[in-house]
């Protein structure tokens, strides 16, 4: 495959070169690195800027998310099993397992920044 990292074209030449343009778009959209920009003359391809580091409180709603989506109904239920006397103890053991197995995930994956 071809590198069009440096490629442009005049506006104006858009129409003659449009099949230029969709290989390079294509090109672009493959690599995830490049974009076409237009600069009012030209189109041109440019790098995308590096992503930005997750602030805290991104990384926080991640590690919120991830709890949301993979414990809070086991503790729901946790809640209604203790309220009405139902809760065992081997209840308590798998819940408890399925917390440390969460949150060993969290802090693996969803770390917060040192430097935040």
């Amino acid at each position: 495959m071809s590198d069009y990292s440096k490629w442009k074209i005049l506006k104006t030449e858009l129409d003659e070169k449009q099949e230029e343009y969709s290989k390079v778009a294509d090109w672009c959209n493959e690599s995830g690195e490049y974009h076409i920009e237009d600069d009012k003359t030209y189109y041109k391809v440019v790098k995308n800027d590096e992503p930005l580091p997750p602030t805290y409180e991104d990384i926080d709603r991640m590690r919120v998310q991830y709890r949301h989506e993979h414990i809070d109904d086991k503790t729901i239920s946790r809640i209604r099993k203790t309220a009405n006397g139902t809760w065992t103890d081997e209840d308590e053991q798998t819940y408890l397992a399925l917390d440390a197995e969460v949150t060993a995930y969290i802090e693996e994956h969803y770390p917060y920044n040192i430097e935040s």
